[in-house]
Parts: structure tokens; C-alpha cells; sequence
């Protein structure tokens, strides 16, 4: 099966019309793992902590990530990453790495088991009505958390953290305030994603336990639990600008 995303001879990346978010350009966690991957390839740790700043909407057209170190510690590195769209840079990613250490008698969430397998599977259409990320998805909603396992592998070579990414932009459109009662119509758009791990991700499945916050000034925030099979893995935060549509678009 093609992935959502394939790298080009020149060392540039393609994404596939799969790569969509539900409006303009792709989806924030999609664009988020193209420089978390590149982050990986530099890292000599545990990606601890992401936060992406998306600048402007990513276009669905040939994408280069470049990476920096920003500091390299004895067990902490700072790495920073840019993606840019035909020279121009869309969005910018700081990651913290931390080297793990053995230690004991340090507290651990509770295991908490869950079978995702026996919710019902949900399909969700974006609003272009095109192909998007959430169609590479096999996703299961209960009161309070949803599930997503990809079908489609986002790259030629697996990363749990670019599945963590995947799955974490969706926190704040699970529990959306658009509705009939918002005039106008309006978009909710994160400006941001950051992402903190205790461990990485085990098994197919990313949980959210998500929650959302609005004010009347149009300005959000959503933020949500992460979880595995087995229990807590982290936490995701974004900051959302609330966005009338256009009376064409709306």
C-alpha cells in the first residue's frame, strides 16, 4: 500500500491527497510527523516533548524538512526543524530528547486495558469532501475517548511518534463547539501542537481523552490524554483560532 507520504530522489517529500486536513492544506499532525521523523534520524534519546507552530497552511505539493541542533547535553538535546513548501517555511518544530535511564521506585501510571476492537468503527467526511487523514484511519469513539490505528502507513518505515502526532491533532475537533448555535459558521483551525511522552506508544491504537475551552473573542484551547493499549502515555495541547468561514465556503 502507498503511504500517505513518499520521499522524492531529491530529498524532498510528497505527500498523497490522504495527507489533507479537513480545510485547506494537510492535516497539522501529518505535517507535524514529516519533521518528527527528521528529528528521529538526529536524535540520541527519547523524543520527550514536540511543539509545532504551524505558520500557514501546509500545501498538499513537495515538502523539505532541515533540522538543527540547538543544544546537545549530556542526556538532554534540544532539536529544532523547518518545513518548508517551495522555499517558503510553513511551520517550525522544537523537540526536547532525553536519554532514559534505569531508576527505580519512581511512581507509574496505572495500567489501564483497553479494547478499542469492540467499539464500532466511524467514518467521518471532511468538508472539502476529498480524500483526507482521517480516511487512513480506523477510528472507535466512546464517551470520552476515541481510538485511531492506521490502515495506511504514513511513511515507507514506521514511527510510533508520527502516529502519536497523527492521532494527537485531532484532539480539539473531537469535541468541536461548531454547531447551530455558532454564527457565523466558522472553522476551528490550531495555530499549534505540542506533545508531551512518558514512554512510547505499544500496539496499533492512540487514545485521547480529549477536553476543549472557548471564549466569546473567537480564541480556543484543546487538550487531551494520551494513551495507548495499556494506559497513559502523555498529553497534547493546542491553542485554536476559531476562523468564520467565507460565505462560499460556509
Amino acid at each position: 500500500m502507498t503511504p500517505v507520504f513518499t520521499l522524492d530522489p531529491d530529498g524532498s517529500w510528497r505527500p498523497s491527497a490522504y495527507a489533507r486536513g479537513p480545510f485547506e492544506g494537510l492535516q497539522g499532525g501529518g505535517a507535524a510527523a514529516l519533521m518528527a521523523v527528521a528529528v528521529e534520524g538526529e536524535a540520541q534519546g527519547f523524543v520527550a516533548s514536540l511543539t509545532t507552530h504551524f505558520l500557514r497552511p501546509v500545501p498538499v505539493a513537495p515538502l523539505r524538512v532541515t533540522v538543527r541542533p540547538l543544544r546537545r547535553g549530556r542526556r538532554v538535546c534540544v532539536i529544532d526543524a523547518d518545513l518548508t513548501a517551495d522555499g517558503t517555511l510553513v511551520a517550525v518544530q522544537r523537540a526536547t530528547v532525553i536519554a532514559e535511564l534505569p531508576v527505580s521506585g519512581l511512581p507509574t501510571p496505572p495500567a489501564r486495558r483497553s479494547e478499542p476492537l469492540e467499539l464500532p468503527s466511524e467514518r467521518r467526511a471532511a468538508m472539502h469532501g476529498g480524500a483526507w487523514m482521517m480516511d487512513t484511519l480506523d477510528a472507535r469513539f466512546a464517551a470520552g475517548v476515541a481510538w485511531f490505528r492506521h490502515q495506511r502507513p504514513l511513511f515507507e518505515r514506521p514511527s510510533a511518534l508520527a502516529r502519536v502526532l497523527v492521532a494527537a491533532d485531532w484532539a480539539h475537533g473531537i469535541v468541536p463547539p461548531i454547531g447551530a448555535a455558532v454564527r457565523p459558521p466558522a472553522a476551528i483551525p490550531n495555530t499549534d501542537l505540542s506533545v508531551h511522552l512518558i514512554r512510547a506508544p505499544r500496539g496499533d491504537w492512540i487514545g485521547l481523552e480529549p477536553a476543549t475551552a472557548w471564549s466569546p473573542s473567537a480564541i480556543g484551547v484543546g487538550w487531551a490524554a494520551l494513551r495507548d493499549g495499556e494506559g497513559l502515555i502523555g498529553q497534547v495541547a493546542m491553542s485554536v483560532a476559531v476562523t468564520p468561514l467565507t460565505p462560499e465556503a460556509a
